[in-house]
């Protein structure tokens, strides 16, 4: 089943048109959001309270909820690689 994908809507700020393009590229993939399930190096983040997950976007990394009751996935956040280890440790 396809998920619809929500982003909120200042997360790409700062971030130049060309990566925008093809990170919101990338997560229209979300659709299919379950490691495994459809395109993208998506990966579930262990040790959180909330499920969460990963996906690998070159040197960014995009993070999301799922919500398989409304079939709706949440993007949270848009990081370097750098600056999710530094937010978030060794994912």
């Amino acid at each position: 089943m396809k998920y619809d994908v929500l982003i909120l809507p200042n997360l790409f700020d700062g971030v130049s048109p060309k990566l925008k393009d093809n990170l919101k590229k990338e997560i229209k993939g979300l659709s299919n959001p379950f490691p495994g399930d459809g395109p993208g190096d998506k990966k579930e983040i262990k040790g959180t309270s909330d499920v969460a997950y990963r996906l690998r976007v070159g040197n960014y990394r995009v993070f999301y909820r799922i919500n398989s009751n409304e079939h709706v996935v949440y993007v949270f956040d848009v990081l370097t690689a750098e600056q999710a280890h530094k937010k978030y440790g060794r994912l």
